[in-house]
């Protein structure tokens, strides 16, 4: 699922990405792509779920491995020393052999047997993220790509533009410092969902 829809982005707010003819569907669909994975980057967390293929890690002997990435949904493949685990080391829901996956943090644990030691001797492709977009999140990305969208042909010190034949004003709250982040709804976003680790890029 995309963080929004077209439709939802043409209907947010004053309809100022309402015109097709202005901002055709592509435009709308390569923004919503360019805010997920960015937003990824500041939350320290898939908002949209994702497949993370072939990540490498160091095995250190333990039972456990610490990911890249948050909220894991699910491992499709593991190989330790070019070894692949198999379709009952791999499942979640047997508690014999299976991995278990931490609800939250980016960590799996083998219920039988460990990661051995070696540099980037182990393999896995997983998914992650969020099911759907958290409400806050979505709201914060359609401010974002109603007020990015128009720059295509904007100026960056613009405080209107015309689309469709209306005018629109760009809004900048004082204090805001014309960043994203600092609005009410990013702000808002951010502490509720970000998982980034302090001086962690």
């Amino acid at each position: 699922m995309p963080i929004f829809t077209t439709a939802e982005l043409r209907a947010f707010d004053k309809q100022q990405i309402g015109s097709e003819l202005e901002f055709p569907d592509l435009a709308c669909t390569n923004k919503e792509i360019e805010l997920a994975e960015w937003f990824a980057r500041i939350f320290g967390v898939d908002i949209v779920r994702t497949t993370h293929n072939g990540e490498v890690h160091d095995g250190d002997g333990s039972n456990y491995l610490i990911l890249d990435w948050p909220l894991i949904a699910s491992v499709t493949s593991l190989s330790v020393d070019g070894v692949a685990f198999t379709a009952d080391e791999l499942n979640a829901t047997d508690y014999g052999v299976g991995l278990a996956i931490d609800p939250r943090l980016p960590i799996i644990t083998r219920r039988a047997g460990i990661f051995h030691s070696g540099w980037s001797n182990v393999v896995v492709t997983y998914v992650a993220g969020f099911a759907n977009a958290p409400e806050r999140i979505k709201r914060a990305a359609l401010q974002m790509a109603v007020n990015e969208l128009p720059a295509q042909n904007t100026p960056w010190e613009a405080t209107s533009y015309e689309a469709g034949g209306v005018s629109y004003g760009i809004g900048r709250a004082d204090g805001y410092r014309e960043s994203w982040f600092a609005s009410p709804d990013g702000q808002a976003a951010f502490r509720a969902y970000s998982m980034k680790l302090p001086g962690v890029a």
